[in-house]
């Protein structure tokens, strides 16, 4: 029993350390980010590509007008813009609502195709393919929205010739209850780590919500993938097989969009345990990436982060231990200091990522910092729903490389509250 204390407290020590590390390492990439866009100097927008909006649809009656609609009151000239919807079998009034919208309004830059449902990677591929004409190819879920000037600002980075892809900055939108609080706490935190990740050429997920693309290295990489459930991984890492060296994956912190929060704590496990099995079926897929001695991969990407992702997930195994270790010594040693300074220590994280945030109001950013230390225990809310997904893809790892033989990759929704 001794000996198992002693094990438990030295693991507290080592991850705690392994976390402030991380927490650090990310801050100062963050910060040099920040500092790079405040320096770098914008001139008026000369480089006027063409660009091809794709959204696929299935069974998004309530959101779909929303969707297009931000695209069409885009400050980006509409001579330049063309929105392809994929209706991939809808069973609802997907395609008739969107059509009564197009004609009321008289849009001719909206173009909607229909197929058998099929799924929503061969959507985006028949959209893309088929249809669409851009030099640059974005993406938009259905049930998503761009800010206003989301496609110009995306526009600015393809300037550089090194970029082949861009990450929006993903916002979720405001909604009542304390699920989607919580969300839109984490997705300020994640995205502000994609900052640093940018800023190291560590890159490996441009999320599929208002994703930006230089069509010659889609078409070089053939588009889309089929044969996995997160297909918005599995296309940054093809990509990244040309090397992300010579070219770039990037985050546009400036480039905003907006989706809904999941409803409740179901779906959300549901939303979470795609998103897990996805990456390591990605991570399946490009397993040579891992300690790759190519040059042309950056040793950060491919011998540290990469590895430490799934070091991560191996280390957050024993979570449920580590937390009870210290509830244990909290409730024997009367010892609330420790328990407080952990909250300090992540309440000031947290309130760092919001503070740095500059496409959040300060009247936003005043509302959201009182609550940080609550989100310190709500934020346990999501380690379950992670937890829960982990130990659902690890049960299912013999069927990892079977599931990559699918021909299809099938919708997998989760109830939102629509606009």
């Amino acid at each position: 029993m001794i000996f198992i204390l002693y094990l438990l407290a030295i693991l507290v020590v080592f991850f705690g350390v392994v976390n402030l590390f991380r927490i650090s390492i990310f801050l100062i990439g963050s910060d040099i980010y920040s500092l790079k866009q405040h320096l770098r100097k914008r001139k008026e927008l000369t480089y006027y590509p063409s660009v091809s909006v794709v959204i696929p649809a299935f069974n998004e009656e309530k959101t779909i007008v929303h969707a297009v609609r931000s695209i069409l009151e885009s400050d980006y000239p509409q001579d330049r813009i063309q929105v392809i919807v994929v209706n991939d079998g809808s069973k609802d009034n997907t395609k008739t609502v969107l059509r009564n919208f197009l004609y009321s309004k008289g849009v001719s830059n909206v173009l909607v195709a229909s197929q058998m449902n099929l799924g929503k990677a061969r959507a985006l591929n028949n959209g893309m393919k088929n249809y669409s004409t851009g030099e640059l190819l974005m993406c938009l879920d259905a049930d998503s929205y761009l800010r206003t000037d989301a496609v110009r600002k995306a526009v600015y980075y393809f300037e550089d010739p090194k970029v082949m892809a861009l990450a929006s900055n993903v916002k979720i939108a405001k909604a009542k209850g304390i699920l989607n609080l919580l969300q839109r706490y984490e997705y300020i935190i994640s995205y502000q780590m994609k900052r640093a990740q940018t800023i190291f050429n560590i890159e490996y997920i441009i999320g599929g919500i208002g994703s930006v693309f230089r069509r010659s290295y889609l078409e070089q990489a053939n588009f889309y993938d089929e044969n996995t459930v997160t297909e918005d991984i599995d296309l940054t890492m093809k990509l990244l097989r040309f090397g992300n060296k010579r070219i770039r994956v990037v985050y546009g912190s400036d480039v905003v969009s907006y989706t809904q929060g999941v409803l409740n704590i179901k779906d959300l496990i549901k939303q979470r345990i795609r998103w897990k099995w996805g990456r390591y079926q990605t991570f399946l897929k490009n397993r040579y990436m891992f300690f790759s001695k190519e040059k042309e991969l950056s040793k950060g990407l491919t011998w540290f982060y990469l590895p430490f992702t799934l070091f991560s997930d191996l280390a957050f195994f024993l979570e449920p231990l580590i937390i009870g270790y210290i509830i244990y010594l909290v409730i024997l040693y009367k010892d609330f200091a420790t328990l407080i300074s952990a909250i300090v220590v992540i309440s000031f994280y947290m309130i760092m990522n919001i503070l740095s945030e500059d496409t959040i109001s300060y009247k936003d950013k005043f509302k959201l910092i009182p609550f940080v230390p609550l989100m310190y225990f709500l934020f346990y809310i999501l380690s379950y729903v992670e937890y829960f997904a982990l130990i659902k893809s690890v049960i299912n790892f013999p069927n990892l490389k079977e599931s990559l033989n699918k021909s299809k990759t099938s919708w997998n929704p989760v109830r939102r509250a629509g606009f």
